[in-house]
């Protein structure tokens, strides 16, 4: 992960928005962030990690959102811009806002995940970083931005979770087989039990019963072939039998149809006679019947039309007569209405004059009342006024008394910076006065064991090398004596005629004579024993005063930078002093300072009261200017409203045509009022009425004359649909007469026949065409029967002969087919049954082979044998830092449970728990591991550069280590690995060549400050 940007806004002392852009700060290979402690820089951390995985280190309870969102802010906002995996850019945002009316309430914090596309964002399903990150929010806090006091947690965790946590940083997921194993062996057994269960249920079927049931399939075959033939005979004869059957049947058939056509011959004659007559009567006469029929039709209606419309208009003439009658009337008064307008109009006119003359007798009123509160007012102004000068007489005064401030300032630090300085040299002077006694007390030492400080390596490996010679020449003497003693034993053994066992020889005529060596060998054993713990006392004292040493050089190194440091400060505090140019007071006692500085108070405090009560003074002046302001303003409205007043008085004056205002003076207005109501009904009744007789009159004129030329039109009609009716009548008579019928009865009674014609002649038609065909078959099937010379009568007997024959095929062919199906059967179940042998074998081998597997991943043996070979990788990664910060006196390993422990080389170079090493020795080893993982990790993520952060721990070192651990960081920038410092210590900004500053506003909270 490298992180881009972030923006904090209402996040604990983060009360307005702040924005990191990581980019600049990243370019460098090493930054920081500083500030004082509780300036909020630690809450960066805590704004990346909430933005990624909705968790904190500082608070977990029910109550987060609220605890976590800055007390003066509305709302809470994080935004996190990082390149994640596959060098992808994605955001992360966070956001809550507080409740407006309950200020313990907030909303449930909102999380959302974007990823960067061809510059666009594009919302992520899902908020969990882990996906993207491929690492736990625990185990990011380990490796990547490692919190205040978590920095040592990898070291201290015990070995099953570190395991776990390589596990996790690793994917050693896939390691873990056991599972896995377990599984495929379980579900193998299953498939043994199943097979083993199936090929028992086969074992009836074997080679032997299916070479059986073949042999029995051919016999069985043969005789249906033989009973086959005769049923295919058999059924031969029953065929020609039957169609002789069929053929006298159906000569039986067409005879009785035959025998019905011949009977209803006559009817069908009968039928076609009335179908000619009726054919010919409908052609001459139908339509001049039908079109006599409508024509008096016609004439009725047109008879009752004219008489109603007659009716109709003499209704309309009654009514026109009428309304005129109205009209006339209403029409005399509709003409006096224009005078009675004009007096409606004088009469709205009065009411406006009433009501102006009483507003402008208000008004006059108002303006004598205001006049009296103007003068009041500006009276209060006067005496204002002249109590404003005295207090600004007063505080012209003070201020002749008053001291520059800045001069105030100047000499407050100057005194501010000489105690510093004091400080500095006494905290110095202690310091220094504790390293010269430790280094005494390391000296004293030396002298102790009665060693020079300077030659004491010397002299102790010259010890060493004489008592090792010393220790070379016990053992020459310890070997003689000891072949000195092995011949002895054999001389004691030999005896004359046994061969010896070191010449061979059997004569033994000159045995050599030795003596006892046992208590000399006793003694060089002592003396041995005595110089190896001599030289291991000498070896212990080397290794013992290689680390005074070691300390020494580094107290004697403090030393001189303590009294540089102190020769600086007398420096600068002698230049301090020469900068004391005020001669009221003395340089090294600020007494008469702090008294003349409570002097200047008290006037300030003067001065502030005076002017407090001149502003008050002020302000009450403006308000009294306002008061005055807005009376002149309420005066002037008052007048120019009076005069508006009285020019509309003139106008409505003037409009005034036929009535009398002073008739109306003592008049109520509501009195006036209803007149020009009832006026106005009056006017608008007359109106209407007028209008609508009016409307009426001419719509009666025009309903008379409509009336009037439709009853001629249906008279006209009338006559000459009546003359159409005698013509038609005269026509039928003449056809009656020409054609030889009686009457139109008898005609009418031959049309009025309900003859369907088509479906009547298609009927003889179909008649007709059926006896013709019924005529021929007969003749035909008559033939047919002479031409086959068959005896009839045997067809009872060979059916059932078929059928017996029948169901014997039908048997065997059952017999047959079910024999077949068993010999399939068989040889189905015995392929499957060899199938399941064969599976079965394989699975017992397979059985077994999981078995040894399942044995070598039981109890994550495997992964945590993986896990311990990444910690060893780990360490040889590690130790190429943290030697070289502990000058090779130190080197980290893992013991046999996984966890860390450490090689002293200053003691033998045994090993010892890392619990045991001290604030500085722990925070470096912490470091090493910390780049180690991340340099391990990084291929993990896929990405060109590696991050991660480091919050606080640099106070445990001294200088020589801090300058160690500066050269390492810096180089890790070549590696293209970027680490971030969060710290309190000012004085290593100079050593970081890219940071920002993290200051606390007493107002605005938090603030993101940036180092140039």
């Amino acid at each position: 992960m490298l992180p881009l940007y972030l923006s904090i806004e209402g996040l604990y002392s983060y009360q307005t928005k702040q924005e990191i852009d990581f980019t600049s700060l990243t370019a460098a290979g090493l930054f920081g962030i500083f500030g004082k402690v509780g300036s909020g820089k630690s809450t960066v951390l805590e704004a990346i990690t909430f933005a990624l995985f909705a968790n904190t280190n500082r608070l977990n309870t029910n109550n987060r959102a609220y605890n976590m969102m800055n007390l003066n802010s509305n709302q809470l906002r994080i935004e996190f811009h990082f390149i994640g995996k596959e060098n992808k850019k994605y955001a992360f945002e966070a956001s809550w806002r507080r409740n407006s009316k309950q200020f313990e309430k907030v909303t449930t914090p909102i999380r959302k995940a974007y990823v960067f596309e061809n510059g666009e964002k594009i919302p992520l399903e899902s908020t969990d970083a882990e996906e993207i990150l491929g690492i736990s929010y625990k185990n990011f806090n380990r490796t990547v931005i490692v919190p205040q006091g978590q920095f040592k947690e990898f070291l201290e965790l015990k070995g099953a979770e570190r395991s776990a946590m390589m596990k996790e940083l690793f994917n050693l997921d896939h390691y873990d087989l056991f599972y896995k194993v377990a599984s495929l062996n379980k579900e193998t057994d299953l498939k043994i039990q199943n097979i083993s269960g199936a090929v028992q249920i086969l074992d009836e079927y074997t080679a032997e019963n299916i070479e059986g049931l073949v042999t029995q399939l051919s016999k069985e075959e043969s005789t249906l072939a033989l009973v086959s033939k005769k049923h295919a005979n058999l059924d031969q004869q029953y065929q020609k039998l039957l169609e002789v059957q069929l053929l006298y049947r159906e000569i039986a058939s067409k005879k009785e149809i035959f025998a019905k056509l011949n009977a209803n011959q006559d009817n069908i004659a009968t039928l076609k006679r009335q179908i000619q007559v009726f054919r010919h009567v409908e052609r001459i006469f139908k339509y001049l019947f039908e079109d006599l029929r409508k024509d008096q039709q016609v004439a009725i209606q047109l008879q009752t039309d004219t008489e109603h419309a007659q009716k109709q208009m003499d209704g309309v003439s009654t009514k026109l007569l009428i309304t005129n009658q109205e009209l006339t009337k209403t029409e005399l008064l509709y003409n006096k209405l224009d005078s009675r307008k004009i007096e409606v109009e004088d009469l709205k006119n009065i009411i406006q004059i009433l009501q102006l003359q009483h507003d402008i007798a208000s008004d006059t009123e108002r303006i004598a009342k205001g006049q009296v509160h103007l003068h009041s007012v500006e009276k209060e102004i006067a005496d204002k006024l002249a109590l404003i000068q005295d207090r600004q007489f007063e505080l012209k005064q003070l201020k002749l008394s008053r001291i520059p401030s800045d001069l105030l300032i100047v000499i407050n630090d100057w005194y501010s910076k000489q105690e510093q300085l004091v400080k500095n040299q006494r905290d110095i002077k202690l310091e220094l006065t504790g390293k010269q006694t430790d280094t005494q007390t390391i000296l004293q030492q030396f002298l102790t064991q009665g060693l020079d400080s300077k030659t004491w390596l010397e002299n102790l490996s010259q010890k060493e090398t004489l008592l090792s010679i010393e220790l070379e020449k016990l053992q020459i003497e310890a070997n003689k004596a000891l072949v000195q003693q092995q011949l002895a034993t054999y001389t004691h053994a030999l005896t004359n005629g046994q061969a010896c066992p070191l010449c061979g020889s059997e004569q033994h005529p000159h045995i050599m004579q030795t003596e006892d060596v046992s208590m000399h060998l006793d003694s060089l054993k002592s003396q041995k024993v005595a110089l190896l713990a001599e030289v291991q006392l000498v070896q212990q004292q080397k290794q013992y005063f290689i680390q005074v040493e070691t300390n020494l050089i580094s107290l004697k190194k403090d030393v001189k930078t303590l009294q540089a440091k102190l020769q600086i400060i007398l420096t600068d505090q002698q230049a301090h002093l020469n900068q004391f140019i005020w001669e009221d007071f003395t340089p090294h006692d600020r007494t008469a300072f702090e008294k003349w500085k409570l002097q200047v108070s008290e006037i300030e405090k003067k001065c502030t009261a005076v002017e407090e009560k001149l502003t008050e003074l002020q302000n009450e002046q403006e308000i009294l200017k306002g008061k005055r302001d807005k009376y002149n303003n309420v005066l002037n409205s008052i007048i120019l409203s009076k005069s508006t007043i009285e020019g509309r008085l003139t106008s409505h004056l003037q409009l005034i045509k036929q009535l009398n205002v002073s008739d109306y003076q003592q008049l109520p207005l509501s009195d006036i009022e209803n007149r020009i109501v009832q006026s106005i009904k009056f006017i608008n009744d007359t109106e209407q009425s007028y209008k609508k007789l009016s409307d009426e009159v001419n719509r009666l004129n025009v309903e008379e004359a409509t009336c009037s030329t439709a009853t001629k039109s249906l008279k006209l009609q009338l006559s000459g649909i009546l003359l159409q009716i005698d013509n038609q009548q005269k026509q039928i008579n003449d056809l009656l007469k020409q054609h030889n019928y009686s009457s139109a009865v008898e005609v009418q009674q031959i049309l009025a026949q309900q003859l369907d014609l088509d479906k009547e002649e298609t009927r003889i038609k179909q008649f007709e065409e059926q006896y013709a065909i019924i005529q021929a078959a007969l003749l035909q099937l008559e033939e047919k029967v002479q031409q086959e010379a068959v005896d009839i009568s045997q067809i009872t007997a060979i059916s059932l002969e078929l059928q017996q024959v029948k169901q014997d095929k039908e048997k065997l062919i059952g017999q047959l087919q079910s024999l077949k199906d068993q010999v399939l059967t068989a040889q189905k179940k015995y392929a499957e049954k060899l199938q399941l042998q064969v599976e079965f074998d394989k699975l017992n081998l397979r059985s077994k082979n999981l078995n040894v597997l399942s044995n070598l991943f039981k109890g994550n043996g495997f992964v945590d044998y993986i896990s311990t070979q990444y910690l060893e990788d780990l360490c040889l990664i590690a130790n190429q830092r943290f030697e070289r910060l502990t000058r090779g006196h130190l080197k980290l390993m893992i013991n046999a449970d996984n966890d860390f422990e450490v090689i002293d080389h200053l003691n033998g170079g045994k090993s010892r728990s890392v619990r045991t090493l001290s604030g500085g020795q722990f925070f470096q080893a912490s470091l090493c591991l910390a780049l180690a993982l991340a340099e391990s990790t990084r291929s993990l993520n896929k990405n060109e550069k590696n991050f991660f952060f480091i919050d606080e721990g640099f106070g445990t070192q001294d200088t020589e280590s801090v300058n160690l651990i500066f050269e390492t960081l810096n180089s890790l920038h070549k590696e293209n690995r970027i680490v971030g410092i969060i710290s309190h210590v000012d004085e290593l900004q100079e050593r970081i060549p890219a940071s920002i500053k993290i200051v606390k506003d007493e107002h605005q909270g938090s603030l993101v400050v940036r180092n140039h």
